[in-house]
């Protein structure tokens, strides 16, 4: 069965591959990026894919998201806590671009579906304190609009910006998890390079 599933898993990426390796932009893409998503900053490195010709895409990414300082976090109870939170996701973008504009950029916009683990490991090597988070299962959901600049037929620098919401499931009485769970909610900026083969 395991063997099965590999063997599926590898026909559909060369399916994916092999749909539209001629056109600009219209093939698999390596990616790396940096950006803001609410309070949080991150990098991540994956792939793009098209899907549907040139103008459906599929992204498969993995991203390091950190607090841009650390966050401070008042309860409405009064008591609060400051800490460093850091998540380690997995990321699915799925969506859809526009005809190339004058063979040099195109617009393009979509969805971010975010999958991941909240923890805290700067508190950790300082303090010695373990996650304070407690075991924690992190998702996201943000929508992104953005401009695709090609300097070359197979690089391209992009820009995009949008915003949605990140939160947890995790033990609703740790302040902790509690204040991880809206840092990285609202806008964001992201902008990187592709590199097309």
């Amino acid at each position: 069965m395991k063997n099965w599933i590999i063997s599926a898993g590898v026909v559909l990426l060369l399916l994916s591959v092999c749909f539209c390796l001629t056109a600009q932009g219209g093939s698999v893409a390596l990616q790396f990026s940096i950006g803001t998503q609410g309070s949080m900053s991150f990098a991540e490195a994956g792939a793009v894919f098209p899907s549907l010709g040139d103008s459906v895409f599929l992204g498969l990414k993995a991203r390091f998201m950190s607090s841009c300082t650390w966050a401070t976090f008042i309860h409405q109870n009064g008591e609060s806590v400051s800490f460093h939170p850091v998540v380690a996701a997995g990321v699915v973008a799925v969506g859809g671009a526009s005809p190339m504009i004058q063979d040099v950029y195109r617009m393009y916009g979509g969805m971010d579906f975010l999958l991941g683990y909240s923890f805290t490991p700067y508190d950790s090597a300082i303090y010695g304190t373990g996650s304070l988070i407690g075991k924690s299962l992190t998702f996201a959901l943000w929508g992104f609009y953005g401009l695709e600049l090609f300097t070359d037929e197979k690089i391209s620098y992009y820009l995009d910006s949008g915003g949605g919401f990140k939160s947890l499931f995790c033990d609703k009485s740790n302040l902790y998890a509690i204040a991880s769970s809206w840092l990285g909610s609202g806008f964001g900026l992201k902008t990187g390079t592709r590199f097309y083969f």
